[in-house]
């Protein structure tokens, strides 16, 4: 095991076997779910998990599809800036807020729910939920594995900094 920079220890990575499945569900959320809704997402659940690796990748992403700092930090702490947000993106928001907060089966709100379908369609919220389910996955390993976030290419600073989780 080596060191990161973050000083904890970086542990073995999940096998090349175990990830085709998630490379799978990657690739489904990527052909089914916008590239706004999915920054929406992935900037948001990764800030709600705490996972740096996630955070520094999707926050570089989101700059290179021309999102400004402004705009990351609202869809990563959305409840303070919700009046900068639309309807429909509050509505992805608050849905993936809901279901990365699971705790039984109330846990997604049937009005949480219908906001999102009445903005995105049924289908649309199915997808999201898998949108949402791909990127806890990934915070996940990226969390238990520790993925040191300096390893990413094209960074710049403020992809590393911290959020104050919400």
């Amino acid at each position: 095991m080596s060191t990161s920079r973050s000083g904890s220890t970086q542990r073995k990575q999940v096998s090349a076997g175990a990830m085709a499945p998630m490379l799978a569900l990657e690739a489904y959320s990527r052909a089914r779910v916008s590239r706004e809704d999915s920054h929406l997402v992935r900037l948001r659940v990764s800030a709600v998990n705490g996972c740096r690796y996630c955070l520094a990748m999707h926050r570089r992403d989101a700059r290179k599809d021309g999102w400004s700092e402004t705009r990351i930090a609202v869809a990563e702490t959305w409840p303070a800036h919700a009046e900068e947000l639309s309807p429909a993106e509050r509505a992805v928001l608050a849905f993936a807020d809901a279901v990365t907060h699971i705790d039984g089966e109330d846990s997604v709100p049937d009005e949480v729910w219908d906001e999102v379908a009445r903005h995105r369609g049924e289908s649309g919220a199915g997808q999201l939920v898998m949108e949402i389910v791909t990127i806890n996955a990934w915070n996940r390993i990226a969390i238990a594995t520790r993925k040191d976030p300096a390893t990413l290419r094209g960074l710049v600073p403020s992809d590393m900094e911290p959020t104050t989780r919400p």
